[in-house]
């Protein structure tokens, strides 16, 4: 589902007593006959009741693209506008869901787009039942391609990559199916059609083992040596067999071809007489051609796969990030019947035999464990690891799958979806969470910019998760800084690790409730002195947002005339913490706190009770110590604000929270902060 509106505003001014209605009276699904739309390219659609104890269909989860609206009369008194998918596009996919093993039996398929009638009182009446037709569904299909017109579109890389998608599409339906021998067979099937030689014997395993073109190094990680060219590998292996293949060949000359003063050759094939018919003796030149001409297609055909895969990632990851996306396959977990399929394959040579959409199995662990811990992909690190290793396609897209659609927390779902309104985010994933019970009051929460969001977030839920998104929203990678409140206004970093806040070393009490909490207050500007700077906010009252935080212990940066990072830090934040009433604020009144999420000093039994079967390797611990907030601030009047990450400031004085022998340079250090 994927219709923008949110869903207060489409359902909430259903009264109970609508509710209740709707309740009483058998909904009405409006429903596309696939083999209509397969096989006569027409959309015929029916009504049935969704209660209705036999139906079966399939409900569609996709993302909308933008392209010219087409208007088609669904025939059940309404007229369907679509600007989000081609229809040719839509006919294809009935056409292969006729096909698919589990599917050919299933006559009808729901799509938001044309079944769900625009006029303002029926589509209340549709978002009222959008969880119960999802629930449902015989299967719900993912297909994060629907808008394969509007892709095409975007560049001609897309064209390109769609284009080599298409042409190889049954190497990658094999693929990512894992399908290892049939795989292996279409290795070989392509070997012949490039009429790769069978002589030496050696070539052809050397080619599928030791170079990073074939189903081999698609699925399997090998890290290469910094010396090691898959360009030069390539050569090497085409060179050598070649010599010992035509040993008869060496040293023999052909005529010279003259370039002018760029080029001279005497070699028995030029590749520059190719270029030009005016240079070319094709008759000479045509089985040179083709002994060489493999070489050129084993890299085309290598690139295509690897192009398209990376391709389909990122459009799965694109997907699986739109809100409402992710209420409907958190759906399709409870009967464990999500598929999904990409338009862009396309089998113009035959189907596979026994041809099936993709699974995604949400009970199968084993599968997802192996992925998720295989050593080579992690995103941040994916540049680096594509070039020093077979940079295998098929773990980089399942682990993307696993990790979106099985690994995310409440946090990532609710704060690095993609919304085209911000309290979408609260309606889609609050039901799934923990907090589902304050669905309710969203629409009371003036919900309408990520800020807005945040604050939220820090009011309703529990300790882990308010810590969380504070130290998320302080880390290295943020960006916004200056603008209050500070803990709420950054720009978050792609990814934070949670699991470390449920260990024994959290440097915070994760049962206490006063651990961390968001307090506001009314504040009234009335400073004269800037009474006549025609300033609009002189005299109004403005709500004033602080995080009160307790640690168990924290550093305090030394002062030191010849520490200069301190002082520019501070200087930094001098503005904005006058701005918060520390008149005096400078260098010399300021202090700046380091605040880890695990305590630097770890009990020794926990570490040398639980490394092991925790499976922790040497120095664990202390890369934890990276998690960490920087505080700018006063402790005579507790006012802090959050600083950019300065890792080169935590060396200081440890300061134990509550001990009162806590003193240095004759100032008594805190217990809780007031983080503003």
């Amino acid at each position: 589902m994927t219709i923008d509106d949110p869903v207060d505003q489409l359902g909430k001014d259903l009264t109970l007593k609508d509710t209740l209605q709707q309740e009483k009276k058998s909904f009405q699904v409006v429903l596309v006959d696939i083999e209509q739309a397969a096989h006569n390219r027409v959309v015929r659609c029916v009504k049935k009741p969704l209660g209705e104890k036999d139906l079966k269909f399939v409900a569609l989860s996709y993302r909308w693209g933008e392209l010219h609206e087409t208007m088609i009369d669904t025939k059940v008194g309404y007229i369907a506008s679509i600007t989000s998918f081609d229809l040719n596009d839509f006919y294809s996919l009935c056409l292969m869901m006729t096909l698919e093993s589990d599917m050919k039996h299933i006559k009808y398929v729901w799509v938001d787009a044309i079944c769900v009638d625009q006029r303002p009182s029926k589509r209340k009446a549709t978002i009222y039942q959008m969880s119960n037709i999802y629930e449902r569904a015989t299967y719900i299909l993912a297909v994060p391609d629907l808008h394969l017109t509007y892709l095409k579109g975007v560049s001609l890389k897309n064209m390109d990559t769609i284009k080599g998608c298409k042409t190889y599409s049954e190497d990658i339906y094999h693929l990512i199916h894992g399908h290892t021998e049939k795989l292996a067979a279409r290795d070989e099937r392509f070997l012949n059609i490039a009429e790769v030689p069978k002589d030496p014997p050696e070539l052809r395993p050397l080619l599928l083992k030791y170079t990073d073109h074939f189903a081999d190094s698609f699925m399997n990680y090998q890290e290469h040596l910094s010396g090691y060219c898959p360009v030069l590998a390539l050569d090497h292996i085409c060179e050598t067999t070649n010599v010992r293949r035509h040993p008869w060949q060496t040293g023999k000359k052909g005529n010279i071809i003259d370039y002018g003063d760029l080029h001279q050759c005497d070699q028995a094939f030029c590749p520059l007489s190719q270029f030009s018919k005016i240079w070319g003796v094709p008759s000479v030149a045509e089985y040179q051609v083709r002994k060489f001409k493999w070489k050129s297609r084993v890299l085309e055909r290598s690139d295509s796969i690897r192009q398209a895969m990376e391709f389909l990632t990122g459009l799965i990851k694109d997907w699986s990030s739109r809100v409402w996306v992710i209420s409907e396959y958190n759906t399709a977990k409870k009967k464990n019947n999500l598929k999904f399929w990409f338009v862009q394959l396309d089998f113009y040579q035959g189907f596979p035999e026994d041809f099936t959409f993709f699974k995604f199995d949400f009970h199968d662990s084993p599968f997802s464990d192996k992925m998720i811990n295989a050593p080579y992909y992690n995103e941040s690190n994916a540049t680096n690891t594509r070039a020093a290793s077979t940079n295998p396609v098929y773990i980089q897209f399942h682990y993307t799958m696993i990790r979106q659609l099985r690994q995310q927390t409440f946090l990532d779902m609710i704060l690095s979806s993609k919304a085209s309104r911000n309290e979408d985010r609260f309606y889609s994933i609050l039901p799934l969470s923990q907090y589902h019970e304050r669905k309710s009051e969203v629409a009371h929460w003036g919900i309408d910019n990520m800020l807005s969001v945040k604050l939220r977030l820090y009011d309703i839920m529990n300790i882990r998760d308010k810590l969380s998104l504070f130290f998320w929203s302080s880390g290295e990678s943020v960006v916004n800084r200056g603008l209050l409140p500070t803990f709420a206004t950054s720009t978050l970093s792609l990814e934070f690790s949670f699991h470390i806040m449920s260990c024994d070393f959290c440097n915070f009490d994760l049962n206490n409730p006063s651990t961390i909490m968001l307090y506001h207050h009314q504040q009234t500007n009335t400073c004269e002195e800037n009474d006549d700077d025609n300033d609009d906010d002189d005299g109004n009252d403005t709500k004033r947002y602080f995080l009160r935080l307790k640690p168990k212990e924290y550093k305090v940066a030394t002062r030191d005339r010849r520490n200069t990072n301190r002082d520019i830090l501070i200087a930094e934040c001098i503005p904005i913490l006058k701005d918060l009433g520390i008149e005096n604020a400078s260098t010399h009144t300021l202090d700046v706190v380091s605040i880890p999420l695990s305590k630097w000093q770890c009990p020794q039994s926990f570490t040398s009770k639980n490394s092991n079967s925790l499976g922790w390797k040497h120095g664990f611990i202390d890369r934890w110590h990276n998690y960490f907030v920087t505080l700018v601030g006063c402790f005579v009047s507790n006012t802090w604000i959050t600083s950019r990450y300065s890792p080169e400031l935590q060396k200081g004085q440890r300061v134990e929270a509550g001990d009162d022998r806590s003193r240095f340079d004759g100032r008594k250090f805190a217990t809780i902060f007031d983080i503003y």
